[in-house]
């Protein structure tokens, strides 16, 4: 029989690099929504690389043939030479050699699961929130390389048969990151809405995707990978799993609009308040506005500002009908007399 087993790793301090602010909050969530459906998580926060690189490898020798794998990474990442890398909470970076074997390399991660044969293997990162390498000056000065060697954001993988991987953002780009009242990050937060919910996982990070992209108003898109056939699920149908995602999704807050609160004033457009402005007055005997002048026929401008252009009762209709039945008007003065009731 096939088990369902996570890793989940979230890391918000670093010892040489600007800490983060939601990571481990990501980590633990995501580890509490794993355990309302079923799976046997293991979460670590703030780990260094040695821990990293045991809990990573126990992770993948307890994956049997047929398991639904899933494993999930908040924190610190970056590409070089298209080659992804998972940054441990004790990372220096001294030269090309630190960056390759002080990190997790996800390609092979990738690999390493594959050989197991797993039935289903789910791999998500959150982890391009920013460059961690801006506060320590040009990249030449660390590495000796040039600036297109190391970039922002993930490079694209190939997914192996039977594996999902998914970006919080595009190949290339940087993600949000939760601040202030927000709990988590803007990804993170609408995949633990669809996550435990029954439904394909494929539609799962599409719906989760679509929310990114309207809550950050397509400063953030996600991207997926997937090579699988045919519906997965990572809810079964168990009421016991039900229940317990239902309990999860009561205890969840809603998400906001991201980026957060300090930053909204920059990102969202300031509507000025609607100004009231009283409705246009009608002359009950004539029939006509009070700023009507019958002599000349012409619209005189009102002090107040008119809220809607005038719409002329049915008397000016009248009027027009009678000339014509008793033709003491030609149709030419009609014409010019009525232009102003917008009837010609």
């Amino acid at each position: 029989m096939s088990m369902k087993k996570a890793l989940v790793i979230g890391n918000d301090y670093h010892e040489n690099f600007q800490p983060l602010q939601s990571c481990v909050n990501d980590a633990n969530d995501v580890y509490d929504a794993l355990n309302a459906i079923g799976f046997h998580a293991l979460r670590e926060t703030n780990i260094p690389m040695k821990d990293m690189k045991a809990v990573t490898k126990e992770f993948i020798q307890c994956i049997q043939p047929g398991d639904i794998a899933f494993f999930y990474f908040s924190g610190h990442g970056c590409q070089m030479d298209g080659i992804n890398y998972l940054i441990p909470s004790d990372f220096d970076l001294d030269d090309e050699r630190s960056l390759i074997y002080g990190s997790l390399n996800a390609q092979k991660l990738i690999s390493e699961v594959h050989r197991r044969r797993p039935g289903l293997f789910v791999l998500v990162l959150d982890c391009c929130r920013n460059n961690p390498f801006v506060d320590q000056g040009s990249l030449k000065k660390f590495l000796g390389l040039t600036s297109t060697r190391i970039k922002d954001g993930l490079a694209p993988m190939q997914a192996p048969p039977s594996t999902i991987i998914s970006y919080a953002c595009a190949p290339d780009e940087t993600s949000l990151a939760g601040r202030g009242r927000q709990r988590n990050s803007a990804y993170t937060c609408f995949l633990l809405y669809y996550m435990v919910l029954p439904m394909d996982i494929k539609e799962v990070f599409q719906r989760t995707a679509l929310d990114v992209q309207k809550s950050t108003r397509s400063r953030q898109i996600p991207y997926l990978f997937a090579n699988c056939d045919g519906p997965a699920y990572l809810v079964d149908n168990h009421m016991g799993n039900y229940a317990a995602a239902q309990n999860f999704l009561q205890r969840r807050r809603p998400c906001g609009y991201y980026p957060a609160s300090d930053q909204r004033r920059h990102a969202i457009p300031n509507h000025q308040p609607r100004i009231k402005t009283p409705q246009h007055r009608w002359n009950t005997q004539s029939g006509m506005p009070k700023n009507y002048s019958l002599s000349n026929k012409v619209m005189l401008p009102s002090r107040r500002r008119m809220s809607m252009p005038p719409t002329f009762p049915l008397v000016a209709s009248h009027k027009r009908h009678h000339a014509l039945k008793d033709g003491r008007y030609q149709r030419t003065n009609l014409i010019s007399s009525f232009n102003a009731f917008g009837i010609y």
